[in-house]
């Protein structure tokens, strides 16, 4: 694997180590990978690998990358590096005359290597877009987060006390016609009332 670098526009409310910490946690949540992150002159370098096991060392299923993050400006720069090959080599060696199953599971191991470049350029750019946030997707979309009102008109999360949407203008709130308690919307019942709304 030959180093690959892309180049990010790094928005002006995301900071460098909330990218490298969402690449870190990438590394270890799905990749299951022991991580060591370090600033250096220009940026970060992370290195990343899975723990050595005789069966991954042996079978060549091991991953291993080297990430280093720089920022000039507001570009960021991030090159990711070879991680370890010669336990795919290895182990591609050895399956030839030993165990030929190992071959296959070295080839497999170098197509989940070869993809891993990708996967993280694709943590960066959700982590700059996120402004360093976790964001949690479901099959309905966002997850309303807790106190949040939402807009029944373009779905935008505003604060609790917000009468009209930060992002399309849309009213949030009105005033129950008996008892002029503040409603939320979608409600049918006034909270204070009792009484059934059109």
């Amino acid at each position: 694997m030959a180093n690959e670098s892309r180049a990010f526009r790094l928005l002006p409310n995301v900071k460098l180590e909330d990218v490298v910490k969402s690449v870190e946690s990438y590394c270890q949540i799905d990749k299951h990978m022991e991580t060591q992150a370090s600033p250096t002159t220009d940026g970060f370098i992370l290195q990343a690998s899975q723990a050595k096991d005789g069966w991954k060392t042996i079978s060549g299923t091991r991953l291993a990358i080297t990430v280093h993050f720089m920022l000039v400006n507001d570009v960021l720069t991030v090159t990711i590096g070879e991680g370890q090959w010669s336990d795919k080599i290895g182990a591609g060696a050895i399956g030839l005359f030993v165990a030929w199953p190992l071959a296959i599971s070295a080839g497999f191991g170098a197509i989940q290597q070869r993809k891993l470049p990708a996967e993280i350029f694709a943590v960066v750019e959700k982590a700059i877009y996120t402004g360093g946030q976790q964001v949690v997707i479901n099959g309905a979309g966002p997850v309303l987060q807790e106190g949040k009102i939402l807009c029944p008109n373009c779905k935008t999360q505003n604060t609790p006390n917000s009468k009209f949407c930060l992002n399309c203008g849309s009213p949030l709130s009105a005033d129950c016609p008996d008892c002029g308690f503040h409603l939320v919307p979608g409600a049918r019942f006034c909270p204070g009332c009792g009484k059934k709304l059109d």
